[in-house]
Formats: C-alpha cells, structure tokens, sequence
C-alpha cells in the first residue's frame, strides 16, 4: 500500500486524523503505516459513505467508514434513503450473532464529530481486495473462481434463511409496520417513479404505472411472506477477498474476509438480491438452485433490476463530480430501463 501523506481525494480527513481515530480506539500509539481508499465501482458505490483501509505498522489492519454528506440536494431520501453507519454497525452485530458469514468487525462508533467532522465506524480486520479485481488480474484459477461462487451462493443463502424479521422495508421504516412484501416495495418504487419523472428520467412512466397495477392486481410479490436480510447491492466489488494477484496463492480455497454490504441493506425479498442479475451456475449451486423458476418470477426478478436500475440513476445525481466507475454504472442503468419497460409490456404475471 502506498503511504498517504495528504488529504485523500475528496475528503477532508488528514493522515494526523486517521491516527487519532486509531490511538483513541488503542488507547496507545502504534504509527500508521498507510491509508487507501477502498476502490469500490459496483452497486455500492452510490452511497456518500466511504471507506479506507489502515495499515498500522505492528501490521494490524482496520477498515474505517467514514460518512460524508452527498455533495448535492438532489437526493432521493423521501422515498429510498441509504442506511447510516448507526444502522451499518447494528446490522453488522445482527450478522456476527447470527451467521458464520466473513465479515468486518465493528469496533468503535463516533456520531460526536469531535475529531472529524462526520460520523465514521471503526472496523477490524484485514479488508482484502474486491473479488472483481481478483478476477481481473487473471491470476485466480479456475478451480478457485469456482469455490468461490459455491461459498459465497452459501453464503447469500444462510443470509436469507437465518437473519430475518417481523416487518418489511428499510431499516429506517421500522415504526411503519408494513407486512406486506408488495406493499413495502411498491410503496418504495412508486416513490421512485415520482422522483426520477420530477428530474427528468426518460421512460414512459404511464406505461410503467398500467404494467405496475397489473401486477399489484395480480398479487406478483405477495409470494415473499417472510423478511429476510436483503443486501440489495451485494456483488463481486463487495466480495472481499485475501488474494494478492502479484503474489497468487495456488491454494484452491481463497478466503473470503467479508462479503455482505450493508450500505443498502433492507428486509425483504432474497430475489432482490443484485447477485441474482447474472448469477453463476457455481453460484446458484451453492445457493440451494435459482429462486427464478416461473415466468411470474422472472417477471418480478424485472420489476427488481428496474428498481436497482431507478436507484443508480437517482443515487448518480449525487454526485457532481464525473467519475468513470459511476458514469459507467449509470450508462448501465438507463439502457436497463428501456430493456425492462419494454420486457414489462408482455411480461406474465401469474
């Protein structure tokens, strides 16, 4: 890692910071040897929080999230907010009580902004790398891609079965008791389709609406009777693992040191899931067989990549700044749109 020596980009927290956050934990000073900013460019990139890995130089690591305000109002917060670090680190505890899935320790949370001003969590462990840079060096073999994609389809289904809730909805709306999976993620795409038409999202949102009734009518997401942990943006930039790629291990298992998001994380319906996009037979193996068998599954696995796609469009409106990973995403994001309205018009939905 290569030593941080100023302000990193777009923040305002120096390397005398970082410190002080790490010695207030320790009690005791132990020099940081270096600080990167985690370099996420999948789903879990449109949120204002970010991440740093810190090296001390006893070796220790921590991951730090530091939650910055979005550089802009156009927000979506009346209708789809992203979680705090508050409700990060209970969601985090949920996991390690819970589940055997990797995860990233919570140490330490300050909302006093005494040393920075903005919220961060403290968090042990040794972060990894994104398993999507992983598979981009070229260096994993295949027998380790595929033990990969058979844990972590595991993984994602021991998160579905065993954290689970009484309501459904994000994590904020707690107090709204809905029981309802179809009234919890209607209720949140509606507040979308009014957003994205108030900024000018090019779709037919009358169209959207007639096919939306329809399968409200039809009752297409009322099969969801039980609220399950959701991730909702978990994908292979939020799978980290301990590979070095200049330096690859020929071990066939390559461990996992944490996997689940939390950023976006809501009770609902596994099938949410961004993993189910274009999941990996290797994956779905691992997961217990695809959760998408019939054709009004298939539809609603649509309704769910539109509402993904809603997000990344609005979430991009966050940033003024131009970045080529978001860019990217949202060029995803609005060809999706078109293709899943259009998929929509004769999609069945019984």
């Amino acid at each position: 890692m290569e030593q941080t020596t100023q302000r990193p980009e777009q923040t305002d927290v120096t390397l005398k910071e970082f410190q002080e956050i790490v010695d207030g934990f320790r009690g005791s000073h132990i020099s940081i040897s270096s600080v990167q900013k985690l370099d996420v460019q999948g789903f879990s990139a449109f949120t204002p929080t970010k991440a740093y890995a810190i090296l001390l130089s006893d070796d220790t690591s921590y991951m730090l999230k530091v939650a910055y305000p979005s550089s802009t109002s156009n927000t979506i917060s009346a209708y789809y907010t992203t979680n705090t670090i508050e409700v990060e680190r209970d969601l985090l505890q949920i996991l390690a009580k819970t589940t055997d899935i990797p995860h990233m320790e919570p140490l330490k949370l300050d909302t006093t902004l005494r040393i920075i001003p903005y919220p961060y969590l403290l968090l042990a462990g040794k972060p990894g790398i994104p398993l999507a840079l992983a598979r981009q060096s070229g260096k994993l073999s295949s027998r380790q891609s595929l033990l990969l994609d058979l844990r972590i389809g595991s993984y994602f289904k021991q998160l579905h079965e065993s954290v689970q809730n009484d309501w459904f909805g994000l994590p904020s709306q707690g107090n709204d008791e809905l029981y309802s999976w179809q009234e919890a993620f209607t209720s949140l795409l509606e507040g979308l389709l009014h957003e994205g038409e108030t900024i000018g999202v090019d779709i037919p949102y009358e169209d959207v609406r007639r096919y939306l009734s329809r399968a409200i009518g039809s009752f297409l997401f009322d099969d969801c009777e039980v609220p399950s942990l959701v991730s909702f943006t978990g994908d292979e930039w939020t799978v980290m693992v301990d590979f070095d790629p200049e330096t690859p291990t020929e071990d066939e298992q390559v461990p996992i040191t944490s996997m689940i998001p939390t950023s976006h994380a809501l009770w609902g319906d596994p099938m949410l899931e961004a993993m189910f996009l274009e999941p990996s037979l290797a994956f779905l193996e691992g997961y217990g067989g695809s959760p998408v068998v019939f054709a009004r599954q298939k539809t609603k696995r649509l309704w769910y990549t539109l509402f993904l796609a809603l997000i990344v469009v609005l979430q991009a409106e966050s940033y003024k700044a131009h970045r080529s990973d978001i860019d990217s995403k949202t060029s995803w994001a609005r060809d999706t749109l078109v293709t899943c309205v259009e998929k929509l018009k004769d999609a069945p939905c019984y």
